[in-house]
């Protein structure tokens, strides 16, 4: 018993000795690429340890590029983190993508205890962030918006931008490239020097592409297009503008290729005008009008602007007031338009063309005096910097204690040299200036600096250089005045002219200044949790990661097995980001999600911008990760036109959508066979490309046209096969519509003429089926249709204008039949013509240039019918009478008046009285063309013939001469009874009153020429 016991000891023994050795796990192995002492991403390592015992290791890196293994060794430095003993591993070699690692690590002693060899081992790739090694197709969904405000010295400033789509990514090699499209908005706000504008965009498309070659960001351009609301406002203290244009087309295109940045902008608007200016309660001027044409574009490089093209096109009513006077204004020209190429301007214009009234009226001292003109011609012309045409036509009548009428023409007389005050030879205009006065009434001097009744005539002549931006541009100036103080001579203006050259536009960042690109840099495939990597490989956007854990993705009807993590951005800005990375199969390396806020200083006043995105993968396309046994084939829906028909004889182009689906997301091609139509076996897409509207929504599109004469319900074979081969085939049907024949030619001779007039039309026509019939439609004229003749090709025949076509430019409208019977409409012709060789198709016709098939229809002046042999005894009391005139215009009358003269009101001006055809103050009947009007008559109206003046204008401001109308006033006896009972003839009677007026008219002379002068020192109407 004793033996076995000691045997047993024995045996035992040893098990003991061997219990008290040390054990530990696996330490852990995570990449350590952080920013090291020298200020770049260090090669490192960090070996985490089981617990914070002390461990004899060994060390073997194996680092391999272009199969060629490198010489390492390492640094080591020991620490203690959270009860753990770790050791940072510093490799002396450098990364670069496409190398491999390998770390193994050996465990052989424990606090000095030998211990039984515990290894770990990392292998990775050396890849790109959110690139994995294999070659891959995906797509992506994305949501982004950018807030660039700040407020400055001039004010607020702003731009925003906001993006929500759909995108794909497909690598090859070291070749990353990614597509966005989708929608969103932007807006731009600009304050500087009083104005503010504002651009708010509603963006139906926007395009991000870029390009990212070995890791590095190459290529990125953005293009967008939409509409939206421009709104610009000026206010200078003294005058505000204000244009309120709704932008019908807006293309906004920033692209950064290499180092080389563009940026584009063009804005096509109409809108509103206005520009206002108060002085005072009674000076004020005013500009209300309609934009027509609001063009902008603008390209600017690099810095500098290449390209700046400006147009400006509006119709306004203008009204200024100064105190007593008032003009009036229409401007039916209201156009500047400039463009600069390479900082040159090669092209400019800027003209106004209007007409108007002109109104004055003043009181001085219990005298007064109205001014009414008219405004015949105000026309000024300036072209590439020149002034072409500074043309003033005003005439006026002066009523009140003065009466006369006076006027105003200004106009270039002619260009040529012209030394100015230092001898040296400029070109100019000679722009000849004349106004007149001719004063008839009595008293003038007091309101016109003592001129007296009669006539005065000024004429200036000023010698003007041509260059509309320089200043003093006077070089000469002669004048010659008659009158009472007459007077003539020359002068030449010292410094005169200061030569000033219109300033090239510099470059301005309209689309913000921050590109919108993405953190990226070397990453170890696969991650695992604990690594720490710095991605540095996008200049000011460079963010520290750190893996937390794995996890599961569900994406594209797979659950990605993925590790998640976080990570903050550094550098003068600010921000964060989060998300997860695929970490197995052939995925691995790309992003199944991320989210990213980010605060980025950018200008030379460090101005911050704030991004946030958040971007999902959506589907994967290749490398399948499916197996043959699990794949689907592909499923094809419904196959359609878009737009519903395309027109035969190229005459549209319509987008031809199949819904095709595939449960694997692994679609290869989608292929749709278009010989029927005359076209070719050609591939669709769902990229967003070539008439696709929207990226990965398995409507699979292409643009499509008909060169043929093809009509009808045609069918067309579509085709789908997936990544293993599977094929699936449908068919779907379209609708072609038979186009109408085309005019390429109208010639109507005369094109003008008054109604009832006979013009000749000849016309030329094409259609791949044949003309079948030419006519014009003259019905909305109150005309009929005319059917036109053809002879040798070409339809001819001849049109009455209607009664019923208004006045001036109007369209005419042509029926054309097909030989297939398919009816059409046209008010243009086509300067284009069918040609075999189009790769449009031998019947196609561009409709670029179309010219309108129009007459211009002239407006005679009102009819005036006026009665004969009106004669009227003379009354012994005053007594009214109606006079009735018919006056007839097909277009209606806007205005008729008469000129009573002998007859009219006592008290009245003996201007002008609107006559009636409503049915009031004595009219009869209203709108039977009859106008009526109310003569006075008295005991003192004189015997004999007298003429009243009829005039009238249609609806169309055209206005009749004056017509006389002559009325008999009778007496019964040519013997005045008296005071006393006794009578007086009447020529004592007629000398007695001219005394009176005599009279009336000294005393009024005096008493005028006793006012006291009003102290101006100037004439009223601002000439010298």
């Amino acid at each position: 018993m004793p033996c076995i016991m000691i045997t047993l000891l024995m045996l035992l023994s040893p098990l003991s000795t061997s219990a008290q050795i040390p054990t530990t796990g696996e330490p852990e192995i995570n990449a350590l690429w952080i920013l090291d002492d020298n200020g770049v991403n260090a090669h490192a390592y960090r070996i985490t340890f089981a617990d914070n015992s002390s461990f004899d290791i060994e060390i073997d890196i194996a680092h391999i590029r272009d199969g060629i293994e490198l010489e390492t060794y390492e640094l080591l430095q020991w620490n203690s983190i959270e009860s753990r003993r770790v050791v940072d591993v510093f490799v002396n070699t450098t990364l670069q993508w496409g190398d491999e690692v390998t770390i193994t690590v050996d465990i052989n002693a424990v606090d000095g205890v030998p211990i039984s060899p515990v290894s770990a081992t990392r292998v990775m790739d050396i890849g790109t962030w959110n690139q994995p090694m294999d070659d891959h197709e995906i797509m992506l969904s994305t949501v982004w918006d950018l807030d660039q405000s700040y407020d400055n010295e001039e004010g607020e400033q702003g731009f925003f931008l906001n993006f929500e789509g759909q995108g794909w990514q497909k690598r090859e090699g070291e070749i990353l490239n990614s597509w966005e499209l989708g929608n969103g908005s932007f807006i731009t706000l600009e304050s500087t020097n009083g104005s503010t504008s504002n651009l708010s965009l509603v963006l139906e498309s926007i395009w991000k592409n870029e390009t990212i070659v070995g890791g590095v960001l190459t290529t990125q351009i953005f293009d967008a297009k939409g509409y939206g609301v421009l709104n610009l406002i000026d206010d200078d203290g003294e005058t505000q503008t204000h244009i309120l244009a709704n932008v019908s087309d807006a293309w906004l295109n920033r692209s950064m290729i290499g180092e080389d940045v563009s940026e584009r902008l063009r804005l096509e608007a109409t809108g509103m005008l206005n520009i206002s200016s108060t002085e005072s309660n009674e000076s004020s001027t005013n500009i209300d009008g309609e934009v027509s044409v609001f063009y902008l574009e603008t390209w600017d490089e690099n810095g500098v602007r290449r390209l700046q093209d400006q147009q400006f096109e509006a119709l306004a009513e203008l009204i200024i007031i100064d105190e007593g006077t008032r003009l009036d204004i229409s401007l039916e020209g209201l156009t500047s338009s400039e463009r600069w190429e390479e900082g040159i301007r090669v092209m400019q214009k800027e003209e106004f063309i209007g007409s108007g009234t002109f109104g004055f009226d003043e009181q001085d001292n219990e005298s007064s005096i109205a001014v009414n003109g008219t405004i015949y011609d105000f026309h000024s012309l300036v072209e590439d910097g020149q002034t072409k045409i500074d043309d003033i036509h005003v005439d006026g009548d002066i009523t009140g204690d003065v009466q006369g009428s006076f006027g105003i023409v200004r106009y270039i007389e002619e260009t040529g040299q012209q030394l100015n005050a230092s001898g040296v030879s400029f070109l100019v205009n000679v722009i000849h200036e004349e106004t007149w006065f001719n004063l008839t009434g009595i008293n003038g001097g007091n309101f016109f600096d003592g001129a007296g009744i009669g006539s005065s005539n000024n004429n200036t002549w000023d010698y003007q250089v041509v260059q509309s931006d320089w200043e003093n541009r006077t070089v000469r100036l002669v004048w010659e005045e008659t009158g009472p103080d007459a007077s003539s001579g020359e002068e030449f203006p010292e410094n005169s002219p200061v030569q000033n050259n219109a300033s090239a536009p510099e470059a301005e960042e309209g689309l913000g200044n921050v590109s919108i690109s993405r953190e990226t840099g070397l990453m170890p495939i696969p991650m695992i949790p604990g690594d720490t990597v710095r991605l540095d490989g996008q200049a000011g956007l460079i963010l520290e990661i750190t893996t937390d854990s794995v996890s599961f993705d569900p994406r594209d009807g797979h659950n990605f097995h993925v590790v998640t993590w976080s990570g903050e951005y550094e550098g003068d800005g600010s921000g964060y980001a989060s998300g997860a990375i695929i970490d197995q199969g052939p995925l691995k390396g790309l992003l199944s999600n991320v989210n990213r806020t980010l605060e980025i200083p950018y200008g030379e006043d460090n101005n911050t911008a704030f991004l946030n995105e958040s971007q999902t993968l959506e589907r994967v396309l290749s490398p399948s990760i499916v197996t043959l046994e699990e794949n689907s084939a592909p499923v094809i829906g419904e196959v359609y036109l878009q737009q519903g028909i395309v027109i035969g004889e190229g005459g549209s182009s319509a987008t031809l959508v199949a819904n095709v689906t595939d449960i694997d997301w692994n679609i290869d091609t989608v292929i749709v066979d278009l010989t029927p139509i005359g076209g070719d076996i050609v591939e669709m897409n769902d990229r967003g490309l070539n008439g696709d509207q929207s990226v990965g929504d398995d409507l699979f599109s292409i643009i499509i046209s008909v060169p043929g004469l093809e009509t009808g319900i045609i069918e067309l074979n579509v085709t789908a096969s997936d990544k293993f081969g599977v094929i699936t085939t449908a068919s779907g049907q379209i609708e072609i519509i038979n186009q109408a024949p085309r005019l390429t030619s109208v010639e109507i001779l005369p094109n003008i003429g008054y109604r009832g007039a006979i013009l000749v039309v000849n016309a030329q026509a094409y259609d791949g089926h044949g003309v079948g019939n030419v006519s014009i439609d003259l019905r909305n004229y109150g005309g009929q249709q005319i059917s036109l003749v053809q002879t040798s090709g070409i339809w001819a025949g001849q049109i009455i204008i209607p009664q019923g076509m208004d006045p001036g430019f109007q369209d005419i409208e042509f029926i054309l039949e097909d030989g297939l019977g398919k009816l059409g409409t046209s008010n243009v012709w086509y300067q284009d013509q069918a040609d075999s060789q189009d790769p449009r198709g031998p019947h196609f016709i561009s409709d670029e240039v179309t010219v309108p098939i129009e007459i211009k229809v002239l407006n005679s002046a009102p009819e005036i019918i006026v009665p004969n042999g009106l004669k009227f005894t003379r009354p012994e009391s005053p007594s009214t009478e109606t006079i009735e005139v018919q006056i007839l215009d097909s277009d209606g009358i806007s205005n008729a008046r008469a000129q009573l003269g002998v007859f009219a009101p006592l008290g009245s001006d003996g201007g002008w009285t609107i006559m009636r055809d409503d049915g009031t103050n004595g009219d009869r009947v209203a709108n039977d063309g009859n106008f009526t009007v109310e003569i006075s008559l008295r005991s003192s109206t004189p015997e004999g013939t007298h003429d009243i003046l009829i005039q009238a204008a249609d609806q169309y401001d055209v206005v009749s001469g004056t017509i006389p109308m002559s009325i008999t006033i009778e007496d019964e006896s040519a013997v005045i009874p008296g005071l006393d009972d006794t009578s007086l003839s009447t020529g004592v009677l007629a000398g007695a009153f001219g005394i009176l007026v005599i009279a009336i008219i000294v005393v009024s002379v005096m008493l005028i020429r006793n006012k006291d002068d009003d102290g101006s020192g100037g004439d009223r109407f601002g000439f010298e």
